[in-house]
């Protein structure tokens, strides 16, 4: 699976509440997923790449959307922008991987039944 994505997958993967989306989407203005026709949030892998660093930054070292923010800058600006652009590439295969992993169980359970 390809994006766009919905925000639901999104809070499914990314394991947090549709109020932290959007909260860091406030928060981060290099945060912006484009809109649907009708308003909805459309994510890309572009987007769940850069939402599970943010996911990291905050939850894993514990850091404020403010400092987040400058370690997402440094990285796309600085020195680490080689290594961070790597690591884009492989969080954005995971990310498909996921999507692909939980359509094919859809399958597979429909099967089942």
């Amino acid at each position: 699976m390809s994006g766009p994505y919905r925000t639901g997958d999104v809070e499914r993967l990314l394991g947090v509440g549709e109020h932290v989306l959007r909260y860091w989407e406030h928060a981060l203005p290099i945060l912006s997923p484009s809109r649907s026709q009708s308003g909805r949030r459309a994510w890309t892998d572009a987007d769940l790449a850069l939402l599970l660093r943010v996911r990291h930054l905050v939850r894993d070292r514990g850091l404020t959307l403010e400092a987040t923010l400058t370690v997402l800058i440094e990285e796309r600006t600085g020195l680490g922008v080689d290594s961070a652009a790597t690591l884009g590439e492989a969080r954005a295969v995971l990310i498909r991987a996921w999507f692909e992993s939980r359509a094919l169980a859809g399958r597979l359970a429909s099967r089942v039944k």
